[in-house]
């Protein structure tokens, strides 16, 4: 609005006051405030077990969500992929993001800002100049009211996009916790089976080489028992290098430093029935995994975008009203409005590239979900071969003892040689040691299960409605406990 006004006439400086008063308390009140930010200097890695944040209660994934974790006892794996989702540094600097898809979809639901324009023109010594001149005037864009519904549609599903994307990321770092754990916990129990037999074969080797040193043995039984030990031992210093490997990714994953230890639990036993619960999941699995409805989220942006576009085509139409005074002392009041010709531009561009953004999404949906229900059948299929070669190795490991304890009675009637009951001996340890790496497969083949299908990390809340594909977003979030 342009509104030209006499200084000289007490109205006009009456209005003049109102307007600098407005504009002034507007300037004010809409201004916000800069503070300094330095950057740490450490990296801010918990130095104590203690000081792991426990408290579980806001977590988006029920099962985790629902755990009592004791840090003074060892760690189940359901409270090491607590503690990681609650502690993980990178997670806590994606939760970040959404405060940024926040803060954008605050600023698509802003109304546009009036402009206002005054000006003052001095006549000088012209010729019929009475007086000064002056005007005001107040003007507002009406297309930016025509797109805001689509943009802040689209703000919001970004806004959603974002908090599901992040939720993945918890989900897939609970798994990885998850993962992490039954690897360490299945070396844990093959390295204790190792040492177990290096300190059989030790004690054997001292008996033979105090017979060796009384010459009631030959030296060569002592070496063989020598040779054997020594393949223990490098057995176990590589489990040993696999360990410390493993347990800097947990402790990177729990914000953790790597000098401080942790006690971990046992490897989880897997029930049968746990395979048919994750095929019977994906009927739901598009409505659960937090990556498919984060796709699903930036479809429904997609298409809002492509909606604004396609509004953004039409006029944009501005509107005013002016008030003036000439120099020769004459007022007006006019109405004033303005819009550009869409001849050339259009939106025929934006709308072009929103377009292929949504078809590439649309496509990329389905492939997505493709590769989840086929990843989900991969594991069932090598849990099912897992669970075979398991029946196989536990009926094998009796039959096997069986023959180590006959080939030790043998070797002592001096009817094998020792090499021969060595073998079966070892035999014996290959097999047990193979049930434990099949049983470690197994708990794995159930994590990614979980990841793959929500199985066991998400289940619908008591109450919820699992008809809606948007339930997950009713559960409680964890992100904005960020310090």
């Amino acid at each position: 609005m342009r509104v030209a006004i006499p200084r000289t006439t007490p109205r006009t400086s009456r209005l003049a006051t109102v307007i600098a008063a407005m504009l002034s308390t507007a300037l004010v009140a809409g201004c916000a405030t800069y503070s300094a930010r330095p950057l740490p200097t450490g990296a801010g890695l918990h130095r104590d077990v203690a000081t792991l944040r426990v408290d579980a209660s806001h977590i988006a994934l029920p099962r985790l969500a629902a755990q009592r974790i004791d840090l003074s006892a060892p760690l189940s794996i359901d409270a090491v992929a607590t503690l990681a989702v609650l502690n993980d540094p990178q997670l806590r600097a994606a939760r970040d993001r959404l405060g940024i898809a926040r803060a954008q979809a605050f600023a698509a639901g802003l109304l546009p800002d009036p402009q206002f324009s005054a000006s003052h023109d001095d006549p000088g010594h012209s010729a019929g100049a009475t007086t000064s001149a002056y005007s005001f005037g107040l003007s507002v864009d009406l297309g930016s009211l025509i797109t805001r519904p689509a943009a802040v549609a689209a703000a919001k599903a970004g806004e959603r996009q974002v908090d599901l994307d992040i939720l993945w990321q918890e989900w897939q770092v609970a798994g990885q916790a998850q993962l992490l754990f039954v690897q360490l916990a299945g070396l844990q129990q093959r390295q204790a089976l190792l040492q177990q037999q290096r300190d059989l074969i030790r004690a054997r080797l001292q008996r033979q080489l105090d017979a060796v040193a009384a010459d009631n043995l030959a030296r060569p039984v002592a070496d063989a028992t020598r040779v054997e030990l020594q393949a223990i031992e490098s057995r176990l210093a590589a489990g040993e290098q696999t360990a410390v490997g493993l347990q800097a990714q947990l402790h990177a994953l729990l914000g953790l430093d790597p000098a401080v230890p942790l006690r971990l639990g046992t490897l989880p036993s897997i029930p049968p029935e746990s395979a048919a619960q994750a095929h019977a999941a994906l009927a739901r699995i598009a409505s659960v995994r937090p990556d498919l409805m984060a796709l699903r989220a930036g479809y429904a942006s997609a298409e809002q975008k492509l909606r604004e576009a396609v509004l953004a085509q039409f006029p944009s139409v501005s509107v005013g009203f002016t008030r003036a005074r000439d120099t020769t002392d004459v007022h007006t009041t006019g109405f004033g409005v303005s819009f550009n010709l869409p001849l050339f531009n259009g939106s025929r561009g934006a709308i072009a590239v929103r377009s292929a953004t949504r078809k590439a999404l649309y496509d990329d949906y389905r492939v997505r979900l493709g590769l989840a229900r086929a990843g989900v059948e991969q594991a069932l299929s090598n849990l099912a071969v897992l669970r075979t070669e398991q029946t196989r190795l536990a009926r094998q490991i009796p039959l096997l003892q069986t023959a180590d304890a006959a080939a030790r009675q043998a070797l002592a009637q001096g009817t094998i040689t020792l090499p021969q009951a060595q073998a079966q001996r070892t035999a014996w340890l290959d097999a047990r040691l193979a049930l434990l790496s099949v049983r470690q497969q197994i708990a794995e083949q159930a994590v990614a299960l979980d990841l793959l299908t929500g199985s066991g990390l998400y289940r619908p809340r008591p109450g919820g409605d699992a008809r809606r594909p948007d339930a997950l977003a009713t559960a409680p979030s964890f992100r904005n406990s960020n310090p």
